[in-house]
């Protein structure tokens, strides 16, 4: 996985970086902080991995020519600003989680955010215009996901609850006078953050459902049953399981790879990055025909498959 490894360096310099930054904190948000940073850290077994975030400024760099050290301080700024919109989502979702414990660590993160990008670019800069739409679509996706099917119905809303991780892409391609490229990239990245949360949601589909988060998966269930207000874990296993679901859902992410392919914006690494996601999806749809074509040939058919090795 080249779109992996070849930055292992940077970003262990990364992880270092931001763990600097918030060791800085004051007592008790500083271990706070650390202790949330490794939640998310790559290299710590068991934690949860948001490559793109880390790793798009690497992508962006090897194409587009800023230095190193650049493309290193932005990554770390995707950790903050990452954190920060992570501990927004946990009091969103979490309304008995009491908000004195999250909020000023929540703050401390977004002021160093903002301390990184604020020397990269003046006041007068467009940069901060995008910063703002790109906020403002966030909030908006977030606030009205529970009233609207985004998934049949206004798709980039889903890829809108990640606004914030444009503002490095549109970085790099200001600091690097390519202007006419951001619309494009934005566009790019929109497909690629459908596909990841699709792949989220589909892990997360049982716990959304207790919880009554919204779910690109259930969503999809919901539309293909008429079933918009209650769904129950047995419709979702049928559409799943019985009613080969999977594998149309696996095929929208196909066909977001096909349009991705379809820009002239040169990103090998997203694409690559983009490509394992498809072959996830449509290995898990595969997996489940493939069982349930075991399942209908009969029963010594089913225990000879399992026991072939015997």
């Amino acid at each position: 996985m080249d779109w992996l490894h070849h930055y292992e360096e940077d970003l262990q310099a990364v992880f270092n970086k931001s763990s600097s930054i918030i060791s800085g904190f004051p007592e008790p948000l500083a271990a706070q902080g650390l202790a949330y940073l490794d939640q998310f850290n790559v290299f710590k077994a068991g934690s949860n991995k948001n490559y793109i975030c880390y790793l798009l400024p690497f992508w962006l760099r090897d194409e587009y020519g800023i230095t190193p050290e650049a493309a290193r301080t932005m990554s770390a700024g995707n950790i903050l600003l990452m954190l920060y919109f992570f501990l927004q989502d946990d009091l969103m979702d979490d309304r008995e989680s009491p908000a004195s414990g999250k909020l000023p660590l929540a703050n401390l993160l977004y002021v160093e955010f903002l301390n990184i990008y604020r020397p990269l670019f003046p006041p007068e800069s467009p940069f901060w215009s995008y910063f703002n739409r790109y906020i403002s679509e966030w909030a908006d996706s977030v606030t009205s996901e529970k009233t609207r099917n985004y998934f049949v119905q206004d798709r980039i809303r889903i890829a809108h609850k990640a606004s914030p991780l444009k503002l490095c892409s549109t970085a790099v391609l200001l600091l690097t006078d390519r202007i006419p490229l951001i619309a494009e990239c934005e566009s790019m990245l929109h497909e690629v953050l459908i596909t990841l949360q699709m792949v989220d949601d589909y892990e997360d589909w049982e716990q959304d459902l207790s919880d009554g988060s919204y779910n690109c998966l259930l969503a999809l269930v919901r539309s293909s049953l008429e079933a918009e207000d209650f769904l129950t874990q047995g419709k979702v296993k049928d559409f799943i399981f019985t009613s080969s679901g999977l594998a149309a859902y696996a095929g929208t992410a196909a066909d977001n790879h096909k349009r991705l392919e379809g820009y002239s914006l040169n990103i090998p690494h997203l694409l690559s990055f983009h490509l394992v996601l498809v072959k996830n999806l449509e290995h898990i749809a595969s997996a489940i025909e493939a069982e349930k074509q075991l399942l209908q040939g009969g029963g010594l058919g089913y225990w000879l498959s399992r026991h072939s090795n015997l």
